[in-house]
């Protein structure tokens, strides 16, 4: 027996309309966590979405459509990175509110920014998404000593980079 798509009944719109209206923002962020830029962000989320609604006949378990937008977006950003690999990394972040981030989420931002996309990518997988570790890797299309390889190296970098701001805020050890 065919098992239908999750998407083909709704009570009254577009069940990818829904969808996307209602984890649009979770999955900007999650981008901006990958790219480290809003607008990066918003293109590759965008780009994902497109890709996923040409293949939306495929999922078929309502909790399936996250995953696949997130893999996909993960997937698109280290393409366009092997493309191009003409990163320009900035020591600052955009001005923001004083009020709306501390600074300890600022040089985490900055700490994650100056990560090299894949390192990146498995550290936002591993430690924002919980994803254990087989999967980081089937997301980032490589093996599980590879990702940890990734997830180790980056784990270092950040330990160097905010070691000072855990001094100063009385977590030094």
């Amino acid at each position: 027996m065919k098992r239908e798509s999750m998407w083909s009944t709704s009570a009254g719109g577009d069940p990818f309309d829904e969808f996307v209206s209602a984890r649009y923002q979770s999955l900007l962020r999650w981008g901006y966590l990958i790219t480290g830029d809003v607008h990066d962000a918003r293109d590759l989320l965008h780009d994902a979405l497109t890709r996923v609604y040409g293949r939306r006949a495929a999922i078929r378990e309502p909790g399936a459509a996250e995953a696949y937008v997130r893999k996909a977006m993960v997937r698109t950003h280290v393409s366009r990175w092997r493309r191009t690999r003409r990163e320009v990394l900035t020591p600052q972040l955009p001005d923001t509110p004083a009020a709306a981030v501390d600074l300890r989420d600022e040089r985490l931002e900055a700490a994650l920014r100056g990560l090299p996309p894949r390192q990146r990518a498995a550290v936002v997988l591993r430690y924002y998404a919980d994803l254990p570790v087989a999967q980081v890797a089937e997301e980032l299309g490589c093996s599980v000593a590879t990702a940890k390889t990734h997830l180790a190296r980056a784990m270092r970098t950040l330990r160097q980079e905010l070691a000072p701001v855990r001094e100063m805020v009385g977590h030094g050890g």
